[in-house]
């Protein structure tokens, strides 16, 4: 990351942003932000095209799901089951060169942030490997 969005991201932090987040190690450089929305939704911005973090995306449930995915390509989500848990992760243009993914976890009528975590994470590292 060079020293201007280096500094930028420091200044947007020191300013008070609650949901801006510098992930350390491998998602360091394209996680613009992570946070959880109300309703347990795990979301992450990231510096890959809406193209690129789909087909990652399907790529990544795909060796994570139990039995398989079931996808929609408008909107583009995903659903399956990871760990007992049903999951449903979605993909959404944010900007020119970057994504929105939104992940959500429930087991038994309750939200799994566990495992929503585990999947978001799952998904930043597999774009970074990407890059």
């Amino acid at each position: 990351m060079n020293k201007l969005n280096t500094l930028a991201l420091a200044l947007t932090c020191a300013l008070g942003l609650p949901s801006c987040l510098l992930i350390a190690g491998g998602a360091a450089g394209y996680v613009v932000s992570q946070e959880v929305l109300p309703g347990n939704v795990h979301t992450s911005i990231v510096t890959f095209d809406v193209d690129s973090t789909w087909a990652s995306a399907q790529e990544t449930m795909r060796s994570k799901a139990e039995d398989g995915i079931e996808t929609t390509d408008y909107p583009r989500r995903i659903e399956c089951e990871v760990a007992g848990a049903d999951v449903e992760v979605k993909v959404e243009a944010y900007d020119m060169n970057r994504s929105l993914l939104r992940v959500k976890a429930s087991r038994f009528l309750s939200a799994d942030n566990d495992v929503a975590m585990m999947i978001l994470n799952k998904l930043i590292d597999d774009l970074g490997q990407r890059r």
